[in-house]
């Protein structure tokens, strides 16, 4: 057996990224960029009004002139002509500034009479209310630096600056595979001996939440035959293969022993911890193996402690671990040395709560969990009020 950290030293080591894809904007939401992205125009690209308003040239309102209106520069549709000394051209937000004129008076600050306008005593600086050709971006800046995860804000500004497509880290392709005679799907009639699967569901979910689809779900029994089977057809067309169950030494634990006869690496199998002592971690070429625990509660404490790391590598990611926080425990935890513990919680406010129902096999504290209390291997029993590290739920 290995500590947690030596666990996550070794998944660190073992997991690459994934080549980078070229991929079109529109798709890129929570993909990382893979390379800086270039400014393909200035941004605006012409000198824009920022107002309602009116073009005008600074030094009618410093003679306190009365310029003609005439014409009109709807966003889209710019005036043609050119504007002298004494003219005016009513413009809108966004259109482009017309020749001659240096300033926008906001529509608010000038009297309309007729087909003139007048100007208020407002203050009013050459060059106001007008945006200037690349002043927010200049062409050929770097814009957006390789390693930024792509928010919405991200797309639109992308898309403001006519770019299509960029280069990303790709989703790595997610197969889970269950395993047990035991486990019927929730919806069909439980049998004498029978309980229902929940873990392939749960772990859907927990993907979902990471905005990573699953590529494959293969549900299969207690079969040496075909377990073997299975799982190296899994195994040849997935970045990252969930396997629930089965990884004991148990007489019906045949997932070990396929692993192995299918050239798997085994990296490590069984950590120091609770839950989630049985956790084995192999690698076939580029793909990775993770054989979960059965126990529901002991699988999703995996997925969220070492899954999720190598799925943030695989996607370009720099912060690849749970985010960590320090909280004052709210109750007393009984504990030995020897075996780091990992606890469901709920924060409030400043303090952590360890919640009830922490067996491996019980889920339902999951719902209502927010975090994991790390409480490391050499620790002892931890009084109330005392700091433990956190780990936050995605």
């Amino acid at each position: 057996m290995i500590s947690v950290e030596e666990a996550k030293k070794l998944i660190l080591e073992s997991t690459q990224r994934l080549p980078a894809i070229l991929q079109p904007v529109s798709k890129c939401l929570n993909h990382v960029l893979a390379e800086d992205v270039i400014a393909p125009i200035h941004y605006p690209p012409f000198d824009q009004s920022a107002m309602d308003g009116f073009a005008v040239i600074h030094s009618d309102f410093i003679e306190k002139k009365i310029p003609a209106i005439i014409g009109e520069a709807p966003a889209g549709k710019p005036f043609n002509g050119i504007v002298s000394t004494e003219e005016t051209v009513r413009i809108f937000t966004g259109a482009k500034i017309p020749r001659g004129s240096d300033t926008v008076v906001m529509q608010e600050n000038v009297l309309i009479q007729e087909k003139t306008i007048k100007f208020n005593d407002k203050p009013l600086m050459q060059g106001d209310n007008i945006r200037r050709v690349g002043s927010l971006v200049k062409m050929d800046d770097v814009v957006l630096k390789a390693g930024l995860l792509l928010n919405a804000g991200a797309i639109g500004f992308l898309s403001s600056l006519g770019i299509t497509s960029v280069n990303v880290f790709p989703r790595p392709k997610v197969s889970i595979v269950v395993t047990g005679d035991e486990l019927q799907k929730p919806g069909t009639e439980l049998h004498d001996g029978q309980i229902y699967e929940s873990n392939s569901t749960m772990l859907i979910a927990a993907l979902e939440a990471i905005h990573v689809p699953v590529q494959e779900e293969v549900c299969i029994g207690d079969d040496p035959a075909q377990t073997l089977s299975t799982l190296q057809s899994v195994i040849n067309r997935s970045d990252i293969v969930l396997i629930s169950g089965g990884v004991s030494v148990g007489k019906y634990d045949f997932v070990a022993s396929s692993l192995l006869e299918s050239g798997v690496e085994n990296i490590f199998y069984k950590i120091f911890q609770k839950p989630g002592k049985p956790l084995f971690f192999g690698k076939y070429k580029e793909c990775l193996i993770f054989g979960l625990p059965g126990n529901p509660a002991a699988a999703l404490s995996c997925f969220y402690e070492y899954v999720v790391m190598a799925i943030k590598i695989m996607q370009g990611f720099s912060d690849i671990f749970l985010r960590k926080v320090n909280h004052t425990i709210s109750t007393d935890i009984k504990k030995k040395a020897g075996l780091a513990l990992f606890l469901k919680g709920i924060i409030k406010d400043t303090k952590v709560e360890a919640l009830q129902g922490q067996d491996s096999n019980n889920i339902g504290a999951f719902a209502h969990a927010d975090c994991l209390i790390y409480l490391p291997v050499d620790k002892a029993d931890v009084k109330a009020g005392e700091l433990v590290e956190v780990h936050l739920l995605p």
